[in-house]
């Protein structure tokens, strides 16, 4: 039997209508059914990576033009820690959950500023926010899923976040393949388990570090770019007691040592915090964080996520017996950011072999169609999956794909992006 593996994020689609992972969902889920109706065995996998806190991913990202207010705010207080823990609040407030973060090996993080979903648990519903959704006016924003976003919502009180992300993932993908739901073979990938412990992705994940800060550490590292650690770190800023932990922390090779920078997204809070260690230092804190000893937390982020992800991806394909293996990686819209999916392309076309044919396939620029609203994707699942084919960057290319599945006429080393 013909495999077709496809791959799109799962991260988002809780919170906002515009997330480009809304709209790939639907694409990755309309191809998933229709390839099971064609007799293709279909795994769909999910990349559910924690990333940027809840508030920049998903919410600052659709509010840029108010970025330079939120930092003239902090920057001109009188009170620049209060007047940070003010934004983070205000920004929460436009989230559909509650939620806080809880102590990770031992460690309590400073939760009143952005930190990573790796240790965002919900505590329920928003439902000052719900009750305004529920007399939004838009054509595409269906009022009556606010109700089945409650439920979810109140169904993982005291679960991770990241859980909730995907089961609303998980509940849209079954709305748009109906029937065809339960033949299609679902998994995660990159999803981190909530022990500390497995962050780093256990042996293939401390290899990966390992092989990365040998090079590093020879002197190999060119470039910026080349020079960044794929590994976000807790570290104190100044002023504040707990960490800081938040994966737009940069982690580099600098002057023969490595150094740690805290940061966010958009540089809105100004957080003023450095450090600077030597490599063994740094082996030192990672090796802690596997034995379950942390002195501090570390987790992977990219680039090292996108060679984790294509790696794992590339090795499923591979291990398919003696069959047609399909790779899909459905991500963008209207293009791809070139630092994470552009990243994972990158290494899925130098991982997959040519008998393998893979697309990278990106959806048409919607984004000031979707209703400018918190929500996520259930709001908005009945418009986009009423003409999936229209999803797709132009006109034919939902059935190209589909084709170069079912019939093998596209040759292995093409790629419909390209």
């Amino acid at each position: 039997m013909t495999t077709a593996i496809l791959l799109v994020e799962a991260r988002g689609q809780s919170v906002h209508c515009r997330e480009d992972a809304c709209v790939n969902l639907v694409q990755a889920a309309w191809l998933a059914g229709e390839l099971v109706r064609a007799g293709v065995g279909v795994r769909l996998r999910l990349i559910a990576d924690a990333g940027q806190s809840i508030e920049e991913y998903s919410i600052l990202c659709h509010a840029k033009d108010e970025v330079e207010s939120f930092k003239e705010r902090i920057v001109t207080a009188a009170n620049p820690r209060e007047t940070r823990y003010g934004v983070v609040r205000e920004l929460r407030a436009r989230l559909p959950f509650t939620f806080g973060a809880v102590p990770a090996g031992g460690i309590e993080i400073e939760d009143r500023l952005f930190h990573s979903p790796l240790v965002a648990r919900i505590d329920g519903a928003n439902s000052e926010l719900l009750a305004t959704l529920r007399d939004v006016e838009h054509p595409l924003f269906e009022t009556s899923a606010v109700d089945e976003i409650e439920t979810l919502i109140a169904a993982h009180a005291g679960k991770p976040y990241l859980d909730l992300d995907l089961a609303i993932a998980q509940r849209a993908i079954a709305l748009v393949t109906g029937a065809e739901f339960e033949a299609i073979n679902i998994a995660t990938i990159s999803r981190p388990e909530d022990d500390p412990r497995h962050w780093l992705h256990e042996e293939a994940g401390r290899t990966l570090i390992e092989n990365d800060l040998l090079r590093k550490q020879g002197g190999e590292s060119g470039g910026f770019h080349d020079r960044l650690i794929g590994v976000f770190a807790s570290i104190t800023p100044k002023g504040d007691e707990r960490p800081y932990f938040n994966s737009p922390t940069c982690c580099r090779v600098e002057h023969g040592k490595v150094r740690l920078i805290a940061r966010d997204r958009f540089n809105v809070l100004g957080l003023a915090a450095s450090e600077r260690m030597t490599f063994d230092r740094f082996r030192e804190l990672v090796n802690a964080q596997n034995v379950g000893a942390a002195e501090r937390l570390l987790a992977i982020k990219y680039p090292h996520t996108a060679r984790f992800v294509a790696a794992s991806i590339a090795a499923e394909a591979i291990a398919v017996d003696d069959a047609p293996v399909h790779v899909m990686f459905i991500d963008g819209i209207g293009g791809w950011n070139p630092t994470t999916a552009g990243q994972i392309d990158i290494e899925l076309r130098a991982s997959l072999p040519d008998a393998i044919t893979y697309n990278h396939v990106t959806a048409r620029d919607l984004y000031h169609e979707l209703p400018p609203f918190a929500g996520g994707i259930l709001p908005v699942i009945d418009a986009l999956s009423a003409n999936p084919p229209s999803l797709f960057e132009n006109d034919g290319l939902a059935e190209s794909l589909l084709q170069s599945v079912i019939e093998r006429v596209v040759p292995a080393t093409s790629s419909f992006h390209s």
